[in-house]
């Protein structure tokens, strides 16, 4: 092989690395605020009862993988703020919102699973939920533990012990 076509590949390899390093630095530069903005004012038209608005503004950010958008339209979802109230919607949110690492989410995650809403009753996954959210700085998170233990066997408590730290190992890279 010509030793110019090997130097040029290796060389084109390095920039193609520093190329993509500096788009995403771009992209994380200028996105970030757009999310941002966006978010606040979506936000805001929360706080204002405008949910027609808040749809408009989060349904995008939320399906482009924005967690703190993804809680707000399960919270909607639950409490049937602008949206007919429908558990399974709101579940669906919060467990995209609770992959990202939201502490909020995670907590409600947990409540519907302790509640039954929206999902069977399943005290293992409530506990679960609530351990991981307690983990990412959630107060209500750690009240809730105490609640849900209440209502489980030993053997139980465990396994959902378990299954927050595998979740918590698979997912550490993720912000959490």
């Amino acid at each position: 092989m010509n030793p110019i076509l090997i130097r040029s590949r290796h060389s084109a390899g390095k920039n193609f690395s520093i190329i993509n390093l500096s788009i995403l630095f771009l992209v994380f530069c200028f996105s970030s605020p757009s999310f941002a903005n966006d978010f606040d004012e979506g936000l805001d038209a929360i706080h204002e009862t405008d949910y027609e608005k808040a749809l408009e503004i989060l349904m995008p950010l939320a399906v482009k993988g924005h967690a703190p958008s993804q809680y707000n339209l399960g919270v909607m979802h639950e409490w049937g703020n602008g949206v007919p109230k429908d558990y399974v919607k709101a579940m669906k949110w919060y467990k995209l919102s609770a992959q990202g690492s939201h502490k909020d989410a995670q907590n409600n995650l947990g409540a519907m699973y302790s509640k039954g809403e929206g999902t069977e009753q399943n005290f293992v996954d409530a506990l679960k939920w609530f351990v991981i959210s307690a983990e990412n700085g959630s107060e209500a998170g750690r009240k809730n533990i105490d609640i849900v233990e209440k209502r489980m066997t030993p053997e139980q408590i465990t396994q959902a012990r378990k299954l927050a730290r595998e979740w918590t190992r698979r997912h550490r890279n993720n912000g959490f």
